[in-house]
């Protein structure tokens, strides 16, 4: 029984073919993290949400959760949304340890890989 989790959690969208990096993303993470389930959970439009992803997780036994917002800025989604959800899966399950990390975009490694790449990819690489 896994006891700690990884949930990737991205905006979602009404595009099946968009969330395939996201699958991907979820795929390299799982194969670094050794016997820590790793999931993907999605705000709106598409299935599962961040609520269903949690219910199964806890479901499995587990009681710790990392939510990790894959949006490149902190907006509305991430200073309401994401809160309004996490207070309301602490309240439903007491024992559960849930905490978020930082958008992506707001981690500076991040930032320098992407800045990195468009200079390669770009005229000047």
């Amino acid at each position: 029984m896994t006891e700690s989790a990884i949930v990737l959690f991205a905006h979602g969208s009404r595009e099946p073919d968009w969330a395939r990096p996201f699958e991907r993303l979820r795929t390299l993470v799982a194969q670094q993290v050794d016997g820590e389930s790793v999931a993907l959970a999605f705000l709106e439009t598409m299935p599962p949400t961040l609520e269903e992803t949690v219910a199964r997780l806890y479901a499995r036994g587990v009681r710790s959760i990392a939510v990790v917002p894959l949006f490149l800025g902190t907006g509305g989604h991430l200073k309401r949304d994401l809160p309004r959800i996490l207070e309301q899966l602490r309240s439903a399950h007491s024992d559960l340890s849930l905490r978020a990390t930082p958008a992506l975009g707001e981690i500076d490694a991040v930032l320098e890989s992407i800045a990195e790449w468009i200079v390669k990819a770009g005229p000047l690489g």
